[in-house]
């Protein structure tokens, strides 16, 4: 499996987990496979951080409210955030496999949505919330 492959695995477990779904559960599939520490990994880094994701969200999605971003679209953004701030990926590559995740898994315009979120965030200096232990 590929890392692009494993981030889809990352999408779909928390996509899953959000529909109150078991983790472990899902994650089990995955155990013989050799990405699933970064699987499991990131999967914790992105739970772990939500809040602080959240906020960055929030911050410069302008006349967005949380609530109406869908749910595939604030997982990416929270997926490229806690690889940019928290697992310290190049901001170019968590951008662009973010935005390559939208376009398969979104709507047509989710990915300059969230291209415009991640590069904005990634601009940011704050990295106070980003925990990735």
């Amino acid at each position: 499996m590929t890392r692009r492959q494993a981030r889809k695995r990352v999408l779909d477990c928390l996509y899953e987990a959000s529909m109150g779904k078991d983790m472990d559960d899902f994650l089990v599939q995955y155990e013989d496979d050799k990405q699933y520490g970064f699987i499991r990994n990131f999967v914790d880094i992105v739970k772990k951080n939500t809040e602080f994701c959240d906020d960055i969200i929030s911050r410069y999605s302008k006349n967005w409210e949380l609530s109406r971003i869908g749910q595939v679209d604030k997982l990416i953004l929270r997926m490229g955030i806690s690889e940019i701030k928290a697992m310290k990926i190049d901001k170019r590559i968590a951008i662009n496999e973010a935005v390559e995740l939208a376009k398969t898994y979104s709507t047509e315009k989710s990915p300059a949505f969230i291209n415009g979120i991640l590069n904005r965030a990634a601009e940011d200096g704050d990295n106070t919330g980003g925990n990735g232990k």
